[in-house]
């Protein structure tokens, strides 16, 4: 009976460790992803204030800004954007256009210089009028919206 204590609490042990183990690599994984979805927030949050301001090549732009001006939200999206590009189209003007001229729209989106949209607004479906309720319902039930 004593053998059989002393092997259900070696196997215990070994159980153990062996979910530590795998407690410590699914953690350094969620950290691996969470890394990965940042960078890639981030780029592409990079590469598109960089084509807003005009930039030639946004990807080459996104390269040489500085991140560390870049913070956080609790939500997770990335801050200071707006301002590290700024700084970085002062210190390599040479990869943007010349804005200082107004162009008209479609001047603007020929030339790249796309301006930033206005954010979305949500619709509370209880304050809609009956017939914009219906038009929308059907909308929504075709696959339009």
């Amino acid at each position: 009976m004593v053998d059989d204590v002393d092997a259900l609490r070696l196997s215990l042990a070994e159980l153990a460790a062996e979910r530590d183990s795998l407690v410590q690599a699914h953690q350094e994984e969620l950290a691996r992803v969470k890394a990965a979805a940042r960078d890639t927030v981030l780029a592409g949050a990079l590469r598109a204030e960089a084509a807003r301001l005009g930039a030639y090549d946004p990807d080459l732009v996104a390269a040489h800004v500085d991140r560390s001006a870049i913070t956080w939200s609790e939500e997770g999206a990335p801050q200071g954007v707006e301002k590290a590009l700024r700084d970085a189209r002062e210190v390599r003007h040479f990869l943007f256009r010349e804005t200082g001229q107004r162009l008209s729209g479609e001047a603007q989106e020929s030339a790249g210089i796309v301006p930033k949209p206005a954010p979305a607004q949500g619709q509370d479906a209880r304050q809609l009028p009956a017939h914009d309720y219906a038009l929308r319902k059907r909308q929504f039930l075709a696959g339009i919206i």
